[in-house]
Parts: structure tokens; C-alpha cells; sequence
């Protein structure tokens, strides 16, 4: 999944979940672009999933989700990303 902002744009995947105290943390896997920690505490989750569940988008989304294509972006579109990236230095601190 991608996360855009205008601090970073970030290729973020999924690594380690696990429990910290109350809180749960989501850590990016390794192929992420840059290491990323989530924390995610009950109310933000109370919060998260009534959002979902009350969001027409979601529903839609997920309805279609099994017909979606498994295939990635088109290498077009992730060379133009690329080169934007590069052009514009995100998720470069320095």
C-alpha cells in the first residue's frame, strides 16, 4: 500500500503485528520503503472501524474486491512515480 503525504510517500507493506500493552503495533516489513512503526490503540481502532463501516466506498470496495486485478501498476505509471520520487527527494531527511 502507498501512503502519500506531504512529509514523505511511502511504499508501506505489512511486517510483524503484535501487542504492546493495550495498543496494537504494526511494523513495516523489510521491503517497505523506509522502517515504519504504527501504533494503534482501542479507541483509534473503536474510531477506524466505524469509519469503515459506515463508509459507502468501503462497502463498494469491498464488493468489487474479488473482481479486482492482481496485477501491479503498469511499469509506465511506476517509472513516472520513480522519477517524480527522485526528481522531488522524498522521504530523504537530509
Amino acid at each position: 500500500m502507498r501512503v502519500v503525504s506531504s512529509l514523505a510517500d511511502i511504499d508501506f507493506a505489512i511486517g510483524r503485528i503484535a501487542r504492546a500493552g493495550r495498543d496494537l503495533v504494526i511494523e513495516s516489513s523489510e521491503d517497505s520503503t523506509i522502517a515504519t512503526k504504527v501504533t494503534v490503540t482501542p479507541a483509534d481502532a473503536r474510531r477506524s472501524i466505524g469509519a469503515l463501516l459506515t463508509s459507502p466506498s468501503v462497502w463498494r470496495f469491498l464488493v468489487t474486491l474479488p473482481f479486482a486485478s492482481s496485477r501491479r501498476a503498469a511499469p509506465d505509471q511506476d517509472d513516472a512515480w520513480q522519477e517524480r520520487r527522485r526528481r522531488t527527494g522524498l522521504n530523504k531527511p537530509w
